[in-house]
C-alpha cells in the first residue's frame, strides 16, 4: 500500500526538504489503520505539489482495516498524527501534525 499527499508550500522562493515522516492514521480516532516511516528526503517546491508515493504499513487486524476494505473505490474519513522532519536552507526542525476529518480515496 502507498499514500500520496498534496502539499501547499507557503514559501514563494524557497524549496522545503522533507527529511523524514513518522505517521499513523486512525479510523474513528482510535483504530489504527496504518503507519508511514519514510526516511528518503524529497523536495517541496513553492506552491502546490504532490509527494512521492509513500509506503504504508497497514494494520491488518481490527476495525480500521475492515473500514479500508469497505471503502475500496470510494473515500474514507480518517485522522492522523505525524512527526515530519524538515530542512529549509540551513534551518532543520521537526513539525508535529495532527489532523482530523482527512478524506482519503481508497483504490487498488
Amino acid at each position: 500500500s502507498t499514500a500520496e499527499f498534496t502539499l501547499l508550500s507557503p514559501l514563494s522562493n524557497t524549496v522545503i526538504l522533507i527529511t523524514s515522516i513518522n505517521a499513523t492514521a486512525f479510523y474513528e480516532q482510535t483504530e489504527e489503520v496504518g503507519t508511514i516511516h519514510h526516511r528518503e528526503p524529497f523536495e517541496v517546491p513553492p506552491g502546490i505539489s504532490q509527494t512521492p508515493r509513500l509506503p504504508v504499513d497497514l494494520n491488518l487486524g481490527g476495525i480500521g482495516y475492515s473500514a479500508v476494505k469497505k471503502a475500496l473505490g470510494d473515500s474514507l474519513e480518517m485522522s492522523a498524527i505525524a512527526e515530519v522532519g524538515v530542512l529549509v536552507e540551513n534551518f532543520r526542525d521537526s513539525i508535529l501534525y495532527k489532523g482530523d476529518a482527512i478524506s482519503a480515496n481508497v483504490r487498488l
